[in-house]
């Protein structure tokens, strides 16, 4: 789904993201229903190399795990929320 950093787009791209009652509803404008609209940042930040995350953590049983995942429009979306 990500590009990795080093081919990753170089120059920045600004997104205004629309909520209504606290849920996301746009992109630049654009009215979207949910799935359209996470599929698109989706896209946008895969190409951007965004939301690529390598989580190791320790489980209470004692045994370690490690997981790769790839969520950027999710990532986009934390991001915006906290602003």
């Amino acid at each position: 789904m990500t590009r990795s950093p080093e081919n990753a787009k170089a120059e920045a791209q600004y997104l205004e993201i629309g909520f209504a009652h606290g849920e996301p509803v746009s992109i630049d404008g654009e009215q979207m229903e949910p799935v359209a609209l996470l599929s698109r940042l989706n896209e946008i930040g895969g190409e951007h190399g965004i939301g690529r995350v390598d989580l190791v953590e320790n489980r209470f049983v004692g045994m370690k795990s490690r997981g790769v995942y790839e969520t950027p429009g999710v990532t986009i979306l934390q991001a915006a929320i906290a602003r």
